[in-house]
Order: structure tokens, then sequence, then C-alpha cells
């Protein structure tokens, strides 16, 4: 003969079954024994369920009453939160629960603006002391498993609603320093942009100054080279006094000669608003092969590879020399 807790006892032994087999759910018949019901955002609330003596169901719901033509559905919104009588009578005692943290010492209400800011962070505070506090020591029971997963929400819970608070509160600062942007932005960019024009359009006639002055500097170089092989010759068959000095002026000649020799770089514009061509290097691959080859043990080209081993191992997508290694997680 089936016991009146038969089915409850089952469900709590393995809520998976519920609603299969021997535990199969049928409307009007609800089963004698103890569950749980939490609205959304609100807090659990322990029921109960047993037949009187005179055939009728009856049902407690945080301790109160519930009137009979509610029994059905409160039971059909139960059934699948079966708990022990220990946790009832806990919960019923206004203990909470042993599977949930202990909600903290304020939330964030209907506050706004700085109100909320120090609700919310007052929220976070007694979350992270109470949960800092549950990680000194191991998991030991799926009680204790069940309360750090529902922490793990509430904690994602706080950030996701300082995400919107920050967003916000940040959202007339956003339209306000898009507006000032706006504002400023052709007397930022287009100034900038025409001087590079400007710069640009000098372009051929600096490469023209160089090249002339290119020409110049070789011309000098060769003259000077001249009167230094003329003065030093001069010098090896000077006899006189009259001769040496000659030699002396025709070095000093050649050394003038060599100054006029350097390189000046050709300019625009003046001090402060000068413009000349510069050397810049930059580089082009004609074999990516090798060239890879040559900076495979970069850094800079190990951070990229691992990035793209993520995204293949992300895809399963495995390409020789790397392999996809599966790993738990708790999410």
């Amino acid at each position: 003969m089936q016991n009146d807790w038969d089915k409850w006892q089952g469900a709590l032994a393995d809520p998976c079954k519920i609603g299969t087999g021997k535990l199969t759910i049928h409307p009007g018949e609800p089963w004698t024994g103890y569950f749980r019901v939490r609205r959304k955002g609100g807090d659990w609330e322990p029921v109960q369920f047993w037949q009187g003596a005179d055939g009728d169901w009856y049902a407690t719901r945080s301790g109160r009453p519930v009137d009979r033509d509610q029994i059905d559905d409160l039971f059909l919104w139960a059934v699948k939160q079966p708990i022990s009588e220990e946790a009832f009578d806990r919960a019923k005692a206004g203990n909470g629960w042993a599977d949930e943290p202990a909600l903290p010492a304020a939330g964030i209400g209907h506050n706004s603006g700085a109100e909320a800011y120090e609700a919310l962070r007052i929220e976070w505070l007694s979350e992270r002391e109470q949960a800092l506090a549950f990680l000194k020591k191991p998991i030991a029971s799926k009680e204790e498993a069940d309360k750090a997963a529902i922490w793990a929400r509430r904690l994602k819970d706080i950030a996701n609603r300082a995400d919107t608070l920050h967003a916000d509160e940040k959202a007339p600062v956003l339209v306000k320093a898009r507006k000032i942007d706006s504002k400023w932005r052709e007397l930022r960019e287009e100034p900038d942009g025409l001087q590079k024009l400007l710069k640009r359009h000098q372009l051929a006639w600096l490469q023209e100054q160089d090249r002339i002055e290119k020409e110049r500097v070789r011309a000098a170089a060769a003259e000077a080279e001249r009167l230094r092989r003329e003065a030093e010759g001069t010098l090896s068959k000077a006899k006189t006094p009259e001769r040496e000095r000659e030699a002396g002026e025709k070095l000093a000649a050649a050394k003038e000669a060599e100054r006029e020799a350097e390189y000046r770089r050709p300019q625009a514009g003046r001090t402060g608003a000068k413009t000349s061509l510069r050397t810049r290097r930059v580089g082009r691959i004609v074999d990516h092969d090798t060239f890879l080859a040559s900076i495979k043990d970069s850094q800079e080209i190990k951070d990229a590879a691992d990035k793209a081993c993520a995204r293949l191992a992300k895809a399963n997508v495995a390409v020789p020399g790397m392999e996809i290694i599966e790993e738990r997680t708790v999410v």
C-alpha cells in the first residue's frame, strides 16, 4: 500500500524523475509533502500540502493557509522544488535556507543616482564579506555547492545592475561629449588635413632641391679633393718660405672647399614653420615563409599565434602544429 508521503519522498530523493513514472503529475492531485516557491526577484517561501481526514486538501505558504481554490495551481508551481522537513521547519522559523546565502543587508530598491550607487555598494560589500568567508573552506555538500552557485549568480546580478546604473549616469555626459566633439570636429580635423596636403604639395619641389643639392655636394667634393691634392703637391715641392706660404693657402682653400661640400638639407618656411624631407623606413615582405621563419621566436609573433590558436580551438578546427584540449570550467 502506497504511503501518502511516497511521492514527495521519491521527488526529494531524485528531483529529475518528477513528472515521469510513479512521479507523474496530475492536475487536481497534490502530493503530501514539503516544497518551496519563489516569485521572480523574491525570496523562497516554504509550502506544505496534506490531505485532511475529511478527504480535502490543505496547504500553507510561508505559514499562512492557502485558499482551497488556489491549492492546485500552487502545487503545480511548487512540485518541482521538493524540500526536506528540516528545511521547511528552518525556513518557516525565519532562519533562511541552507543551500542559499543569506540576503545582503541592503538592496538597490528603487533608488537612483548617488543613492543607487551607495545602496548597491552596501549590497556588494555585504555579499563580498560573506562570500570571502565561504571561500576559506572547501565545499563538502550539495547544499554548499548550491549556495556557491547562487552566490555567483547574485554577484553577477550586482555587476549587471552596476553596468546599467553606470551607463545611465554616464549617458548624459556622453551626449554632451558628442555635442562638443561635433562642434569642434571641423576646426580640429580639417585644418590638420589641409596642412598635410600642403606638406605633400611640397614633395616634388623639395625632391628637386634635394637632387640639386646632391649635385652641388658632388661637385664641391670633387673640387675640394682637387685643391687638397694641388696643395699637397705644392707643399712637397716648396723650397722657399714664399712657396710654403702658397702651399698653406692652398691647404686652407681645400679645407674651406671640404666644408662647402657638406650636405645641406633643403628646407622651406622659417623658424617654427620649417619643412624638409625626412627619410623613413618602411618594410615590405618579399617572401612570407622566409620572413615568418625569421621572426617566429619574437614575443609579438608568439602572442599573435596564441590568439589564432585559441580562435581555431573555439571553432573546433585543428591545424598542424596545434592540439585542442578540452578543459572543464564552471559556468
